[in-house]
């Protein structure tokens, strides 16, 4: 991949659900991924593209989860095609994650900003109206997730 076809613009709020700590997890994502691909075109060591797939790999699970819940608790009623998006993601970065060596990471900086900038702007924009009105049920499966027992 040439670097001239990474620019883009890592946040806009065109690209806000609405709901803060969802929008901040797309944020904090959309930051690793511009951090990678600084690595990458600074021509750093493989090991920091792959500690940095592995960041982006951990966050972005944790963020499906926090987003799964808070699709329940609203009755998000497509929430099994939402999953199945999240489950496309994760094993493709999983397979880029095992592959270690020989890694494309232009490919997969491709991959990663297309995937979250259309996610986030098509498929997370429709589950918005799901979510008004329910603040409270949304705000008890945010807590759920985060207390131990």
């Amino acid at each position: 991949m040439k670097p001239e076809k990474l620019q883009w613009e890592f946040w806009s709020e065109d690209l806000s659900i609405g709901h803060a700590a969802i929008d901040d997890d797309h944020k904090r994502i959309l930051q690793f991924i511009a951090r990678l691909q600084e690595a990458f075109l600074l021509q750093q060591d493989e090991r920091v593209v792959v500690e940095g797939i592995a960041i982006i790999a951990d966050y972005s699970n944790n963020h499906f989860d926090r987003e799964e819940r808070m699709l329940a608790a609203a009755g998000y009623p497509h929430l099994d095609q939402h999953r199945a998006r999240h489950e496309s993601f994760r094993s493709y970065v999983a397979h880029a994650r095992d592959a270690e060596h020989d890694i494309d990471t232009g490919g997969l900086l491709s991959y990663l900003v297309d995937w979250w900038v259309g996610h986030i702007a098509a498929e997370d924009k429709l589950y918005r109206s799901a979510l008004i009105g329910k603040e409270a049920m949304i705000a008890e499966a945010f807590n759920e997730g985060t207390t131990s027992s």
